[in-house]
């Protein structure tokens, strides 16, 4: 039965690991480029439709659509130019994101000459023989840009150089051949060289596929084509670069009566070659997946499965009445109180069989134990109940944050808190674990010689970075003597109160330690200044989750069990102990037994 379990936890949880992967092995190989594609492409021509609405209802003033269509481009990502019916362009910052020479002509005039095919993708000149320095009087032949005082350089010419823009002469020669009127020439000082750097590569050159595509219906001269508009734009692959270029075109009526064209572009790298190499590599990562799966719910379903296998077969020893198992299940969840209660089953029958053979007296004294320890269980469950509510809530809460990715702050931020909290519990529970032994009696003392003095000393040096932060000498009085007891447990409970008077004592104050000898004890005493508690906080402080800091801060409030926990431990040792106001202070002190 118990392989039975285990292969059906097994194959349950393999069937799901292989459905998912499958499901993403068929996305990756036959979806995923055409959504990437079509997400891409919705979301431009959605911008692109409410920028166009938008233009149509407005009477835009320039400056205005400039800033509209800075703001569209940076939405988008895709680059935008609108002109009128005479080839004026009318966003006319667009050519902002070019490089260009800004010009002082004769007449005092400032003009914008673009020279994109000079400067590099760091914004360098190309050639260290073709710089132009700002101060340089030049002379450039260029052709106009309607509406803007921007010129794209067709060759420009210094003192002892002269650069062509091959690339421009060659590509639009039969544009200026039809516009001889649009070339023109000018001369000036060079004062400002407006350069930028591309760090996207060929991708960065957006703005500039874009100019292209308009000059090119200008040289076709069907810029206004009507079936260009009613098919809404088209898209190619360049051959050198291999990127997927779409362009958007639409044609509208300003409110003054005029026709406008708005021509919008955005470019995607051809992602097909690296899926289809991907793909490749892509099956063998899905056979890791499933090795890995396989392995992994293996194991799981082994670790799932023990508690219930422990739990039948401690059922099993009680339906044998052998009451000598114990089942351990340490988790937060049914299975813990399954364990639970089968623990408590087999404990209380063992208890009834002992009583039938036990006297009267016996009966009585077992009852009163059980009634204590549930009692203390109740009070125990209560306090614990209370102190899980804040570090639960709070992750609970910056779970929800990260869930819903409404961040404030970074992430790590979140998760650290997170871990924090799990820190501060994961402490709860061990010190509640611990509490619980010293209780019920079953932690039992392993009683021994040793020094005091090099314990103590030990303690400080393991304080002394939360000293030094808080800038607070120690001092410290105490006699070489020898004691006897568990050095383990007096080391915990001395941790315990020297960390209370460090963590409650403010800043640039001092603890002291002393010890005195008084009927055969050695009594050790420990003081922290700057801090007064009340009379009525005095007694309580022993008790459990009862803290004197009634805000509670969780910046200085530990778990509430340190004090009840040195409580326990002194009592095991029969020591005296107590704790006593001081002129602006607090003392705790307990003694041990001296060596004979």
């Amino acid at each position: 039965m118990f392989n039975s379990i285990v292969k059906k936890i097994f194959l349950t949880i393999v069937g799901m690991f292989v459905i998912i992967l499958f499901i993403q092995l068929v996305l990756h190989n036959f979806f995923l480029e055409d959504i990437y594609f079509n997400m891409k492409l919705s979301k431009v021509e959605r911008t692109f439709d409410g920028f166009l609405n938008a233009y149509e209802e407005s009477n835009w003033s320039k400056l205005e659509l400039n800033d509209l269509a800075k703001d569209y481009e940076e939405e988008s990502g895709a680059s935008i130019i609108i002109l009128n019916i005479n080839n004026e362009i009318l966003n006319n910052c667009y050519f902002e994101t070019f490089n260009y020479l800004t010009l002082r002509t004769d007449d005092g005039k400032h003009i914008n000459v673009i020279v994109d095919f000079l400067i590099d993708e760091e914004g360098k000149f190309r050639n260290d023989n073709n710089i132009f320095n700002i101060g340089e009087e030049i002379e450039v032949e260029c052709l106009s840009i309607k509406g803007t005082n921007f010129l794209e350089t067709l060759e420009i010419r210094g003192e002892d150089k002269s650069v062509i823009n091959d690339e421009g002469y060659e590509t639009w020669k039969e544009l200026y051949k039809k516009n001889t009127s649009i070339i023109t020439e000018i001369s000036g000082v060079i004062i400002k060289r407006n350069f930028i750097i591309r760090d996207r590569g060929i991708l960065s050159y957006q703005q500039e596929r874009l100019w292209n595509e308009v000059k090119k219906r200008m040289i076709e001269n069907n810029i206004f084509a009507n079936n260009i508009f009613e098919k809404g734009g088209y898209e190619y692959v360049e051959e050198y670069s291999g990127l997927l270029t779409v362009v958007l075109v639409n044609k509208i009526e300003g409110i003054n009566g005029t026709s406008e064209y708005v021509y919008s572009l955005f470019t995607l790298e051809n992602i097909r070659d690296a899926f289809q190499i991907l793909n490749g590599y892509y099956y063998y990562i899905f056979a890791i997946q499933i090795a890995l799966a396989l392995i992994l719910v293996y194991f799981y379903s082994k670790w799932i499965t023990y508690p219930l296998i422990r739990l039948i077969d401690v059922a099993k020893g009680i339906s044998e009445l052998d009451f000598t198992k114990k089942s351990h299940v340490c988790s937060n969840d049914e299975l813990n109180i399954l364990s639970s209660s089968l623990n408590n089953i087999s404990n209380n029958l063992s208890t009834t069989i002992e009583r039938l053979e036990d006297s009267n007296n016996e009966l009585a004294i077992e009852a009163i134990k059980k009634a204590e320890n549930e009692e203390r269980m109740r009070n125990l469950l209560t306090g614990l109940s209370h102190e899980f509510k804040t570090p639960l809530g709070i992750m609970s809460g910056f779970l929800e944050i990260i869930r819903d990715g409404v961040y404030e702050k970074e992430p790590e931020y979140y998760i650290d808190v997170i871990s924090d909290e799990i820190h501060k519990l994961n402490g709860l529970v061990l010190e509640t674990i611990e509490l619980s032994k010293l209780k019920t009696g079953s932690y039992k003392l392993n009683l021994s010689e040793f020094e005091i003095k090099p314990l103590i000393k030990r303690l400080i040096d393991k304080f002394e970075k939360q000293l030094r932060d808080k800038e607070m000498d120690i001092e410290i009085n105490v006699e070489d003597k020898t004691v006897l007891g568990d050095v383990k447990k007096i080391e915990q409970a001395m941790t315990n109160l020297l960390s209370n008077g460090i963590r409650y004592s403010p800043n640039n104050q001092r603890i002291e330690i002393e010890t005195k000898i008084e009927n055969k004890k050695l009594y050790i005493s420990i003081r922290n200044y700057g801090v007064l508690i009340d009379e009525e906080d005095l007694n309580k402080i022993w008790e459990r989750f009862y803290r004197v800091e009634k805000s509670r801060n969780r910046e200085l409030g530990g778990s509430g069990l340190g004090l009840t926990i040195v409580k326990n431990i002194l009592e095991l040792h029969e020591a005296d102990y107590g704790v006593k106001r001081i002129n602006n202070g607090i003392e705790f002190y307990f003694s041990l037994k001296l060596k004979d």
